[in-house]
């Protein structure tokens, strides 16, 4: 079994937790204990201590890529924890950002914190051990979020397109049941899913994370048949499906007419066990 507990999401599901744009999961299986982005800032930490989660515990995190929503928390998982390896893509420490009015704003991770043998940089297809499979580099043929020409790295002392090879995505893998984990999907969820099939030879029982069908800066959605788009390709993998944070809870609502009872909407504080 795999138990995954939202410890911070946009929204909550008590208002005893706080909530905040941003994502952070804890994971646990038979042999782990997995922190799966970090937030912002400390509130997933605050959360953790009120669900009974302690963070000191972790043996394993993981910063699917290099926004500071995701990884924010980096300086106070570390204050908390003294001996979780944190694995992220090499590009992740890269200086990012994203154009609002047209001016570029840093939305990049805390670089002087990424230094000592804790930290692991990730290959393309990185395999810890049989539990867990980290993997980048997504590529496919369905159309990327629109809202991905809005974010921006720098690279060689100028602004450029990102071109997300910062992030990566996990399959965690209890028994016979393999999760996918994603941040935001920057590289097209359906395309994600589809390497997932490629890589493990099944669709994987359940999918977890951000879908990135809502860019918080200029406060739109991705058109209405963008949306049904991905609803429609996601239906023909036989998987449930867990969404949140860059999903929007509007766009959640559009996919729901395509995959009914399988699509669900994660809170703070929401609990899965798959």
């Amino acid at each position: 079994m795999v138990k995954i507990l939202v410890l911070l999401e946009n929204t909550t599901k008590s208002s005893d937790l706080k909530y905040k744009h941003g994502l952070s999961l804890y994971i646990e299986t038979e042999t782990h204990k997995i922190l799966f982005d970090m937030g912002p800032n400390d509130l997933f930490l605050k959360n953790a201590e009120m669900l009974g989660v302690d963070l000191a515990d972790i043996d394993t995190a993981v910063i699917s890529h290099g926004h500071v929503d995701h990884g924010g928390g980096l300086r106070y998982f570390l204050a908390k924890n003294q001996k979780a390896k944190i694995y992220l893509r090499p590009q992740a420490v890269e200086k990012h950002y994203v154009k609002v009015l047209g001016l570029p704003f840093y939305v990049g991770l805390d670089r002087s914190l990424v230094s000592g043998d804790r930290f692991v940089f990730t290959e393309e297809c990185h395999k810890i051990d049989d539990e867990i499979i980290l993997f980048s580099h997504v590529s496919g043929l369905f159309p990327l979020p629109d809202s991905d020409s809005n974010l921006f790295v720098k690279a060689n002392g100028k602004i450029a397109p990102d071109d997300f090879v910062h992030e990566q995505n996990l399959i965690v893998s209890s028994g016979d049941k393999r999760v996918l984990l994603c941040g935001c999907a920057h590289a097209g969820i359906v395309n994600i899913v589809r390497k997932v099939q490629a890589l493990i030879g099944e669709a994987p029982a359940a999918v977890v994370g951000g879908f990135h069908l809502y860019e918080p800066a200029a406060r739109r959605y991705e058109s209405d048949a963008y949306i049904d788009s991905v609803a429609a390709s996601l239906a023909e993998c036989p998987s449930a499906y867990y969404t949140c944070h860059c999903t929007g809870e509007k766009a959640c609502e559009k996919m729901k007419g395509r995959l009914g009872a399988r699509l669900t909407y994660l809170r703070t504080g929401a609990e899965l066990r798959i």
